[in-house]
C-alpha cells in the first residue's frame, strides 16, 4: 500500500529578473565607473590607447596584488581586518627566493614560500579565532613581525633569482590576454563558489553578520575565522609570484609596503562591507580594474606617485561612508533642507504627493481604457488643487516658523 506523503511547501522566495534593479546595483555603477575612466583615457591619449600593448600593461600593473583581493574579500566578510597581508607577501617571497637561490627546485621553493604565508595566516587566524584578540591589533603587530624577519635576514640586500616562470606571469601574455588575468580570472571563479554555492560560504555570511548568532546555531566560529586567515596567508604568498613577476624578479625587504591599503580599498570599493557578512566577488573583480585604470590613468596625466597615494585613500574614505549613505539619511537631509526641520510640513507634503500618485494612476487607467473626458478634466483639476494647497500650506507653515524664530531671538537677545 502505498504511502501517503505530506506535500512540501516551497518556501524559497523567487525573484524574476528586473533590469531596472539589475541596472543600478553596486557591481553595475563599478562597470559604469570603469568604462568613464576608459573613455577619459581614450580621449587623452587615443594614439597611446588603442594599442593593444597599452591595455596590456594596464592590466598587468594592477594585478600584482589580485590574488589578495580575493583573499581579503573573506577577512572582511567577517568583520575583521588583515593588514599585515604586504610583510606576508615579503616573507613568503624571501622563502622561496633564498631557497631557490641555494639550489632546491622550484616546485618545492614555491610551495615552501606558499605554505610560510599559510604559517603566518595560521599565527594570526590562532590570535584573532581562539585568543580573541582584535584582527586590526593582531595584524599591525604581526606585519611589523613578519617585516622586521625579512629586514632581519635581507638587510640591505636584494634577492634575484627565482623560478622563470614569475616573470611570465607578470609580463607576458597568452595570445592578447596577459598570463596574470587568466590566472585572475580562474581564482575568482574559485573564490566565487566558495562563497556564493557553498555551505562554507554561507557559514562566511552568518558569521559576518552576527557571531554569536552563528556560534548558537552550531558554526564553529574560531574554526571559520582560522580557516579564512590561513586562507589570506596562503593568497599572500600565490601574490608574491605575482609581486615579484611584475617587479622584474627581485625582491627587497622594503617592497609591498602600503599594498595592504591598496588591496582594502579595492575590496570596499567592490562593495565589501568592512562591517561583515555583506558582499560579493565580483565586485571587488570589477574594483581591481577600476584602481588599475585609475592609477594608470594619473600617472599619464603626470599626477606624481605620492598624489596617487593621496587618491586611493580618498577612493578609501568615500567607498567607506557610501554603506552610510542609507534611506534614513536621505530622508534626514530631505527633512532639514526641504522641510525645514518640521515633520507637520513633511507629513503634508509626502500626503499630498501620495494622493497625486494615485489620481494620476486613475487618470492614466481611464484615458487606457477610453473613460470619460469629463471625469478625466475633474480629476487632473484636482491634482493642480491638491499641488496648490500644499504649496500654499507650506509657505505659511515655514512664514510661521521663521516668524517663531525671529521672535526668540529677540527675546534672548
Amino acid at each position: 500500500m502505498a504511502e501517503n506523503k505530506a506535500a512540501v511547501r516551497d518556501l524559497t522566495v523567487k525573484e524574476g529578473f528586473q533590469l531596472s534593479k539589475f541596472l543600478v546595483k553596486w557591481e553595475m555603477i563599478l562597470v559604469y565607473i570603469l568604462i568613464l575612466i576608459n573613455l577619459i583615457l581614450a580621449i587623452a591619449r587615443p594614439g597611446l590607447y588603442f594599442n593593444i600593448g597599452t591595455i596590456q600593461s594596464i592590466i598587468q600593473s594592477g594585478l600584482d596584488l589580485s590574488p589578495m583581493v580575493m583573499g581579503m574579500v573573506f577577512v572582511l566578510m567577517l568583520g575583521d581586518i588583515d593588514v599585515s597581508i604586504a610583510s606576508i607577501m615579503v616573507l613568503s617571497g624571501m622563502s622561496t627566493g633564498l631557497l631557490y637561490q641555494n639550489g632546491a627546485p622550484a616546485a618545492a621553493a614555491v610551495l615552501a614560500g606558499i605554505l610560510t604565508g599559510a604559517v603566518c595566516g595560521a599565527f594570526n587566524g590562532v590570535l584573532v579565532g581562539y585568543v580573541k584578540m582584535p584582527a586590526v591589533i593582531v595584524t599591525i603587530s604581526t606585519s611589523m613581525l613578519f617585516r622586521g624577519i625579512v629586514e632581519i635576514i635581507l638587510d640591505v640586500n636584494s634577492l634575484k633569482q627565482f623560478p622563470a616562470f614569475y616573470n611570465a606571469i607578470g609580463w607576458r601574455n597568452w595570445g592578447i590576454l596577459p598570463i596574470s588575468l587568466v590566472l585572475y580570472v580562474i581564482i575568482t571563479i574559485i573564490f566565487f563558489f566558495i562563497l556564493h554555492k557553498s555551505t562554507f560560504g554561507r557559514q562566511l555570511y552568518i558569521v559576518g553578520n552576527n557571531p554569536i548568532t552563528a556560534a548558537y546555531s552550531g558554526i564553529r566560529v574560531e574554526r571559520v575565522k582560522l580557516i579564512v586567515f590561513i586562507l589570506m596567508g596562503v593568497m599572500a604568498g600565490i601574490g608574491s609570484i605575482f609581486f615579484v613577476g611584475r617587479m622584474g624578479g627581485g625582491l627587497s625587504s622594503s617592497m609591498g609596503t602600503g599594498y595592504e591599503m591598496d588591496v582594502i580599498a579595492i575590496c570596499v570599493l567592490g562593495g565589501v562591507s568592512t562591517n561583515g557578512g555583506k558582499g560579493k566577488v565580483y565586485g571587488p573583480f570589477i574594483s581591481t580594474f577600476i584602481m588599475a585604470f585609475l592609477l594608470y590613468t594619473l600617472g599619464l596625466i603626470g599626477v606624481d606617485a605620492n598624489t596617487r597615494k593621496i587618491v586611493t585613500g580618498i577612493v578609501l574614505l568615500i567607498a567607506v561612508l557610501i554603506p552610510s549613505v542609507n534611506r534614513q539619511l536621505i530622508a534626514d537631509i530631505r527633512l532639514k533642507v526641504l522641510y525645514k526641520n518640521n515633520k507637520n510640513i513633511e507629513a503634508l507634503n509626502v500626503k499630498t504627493a501620495a494622493e497625486v500618485k494615485d489620481l494620476k494612476a486613475e487618470i492614466a487607467k481611464l484615458k487606457k481604457e477610453g473613460g470619460s473626458s469629463d471625469k478625466i478634466r475633474k480629476m487632473e483639476e484636482k491634482v493642480v488643487s491638491l499641488r496648490n494647497t500644499c504649496k500654499e500650506k507650506t509657505a505659511q507653515m515655514k512664514a510661521e516658523l521663521a516668524e517663531d524664530a525671529r521672535r526668540n531671538k529677540e527675546r534672548f537677545s
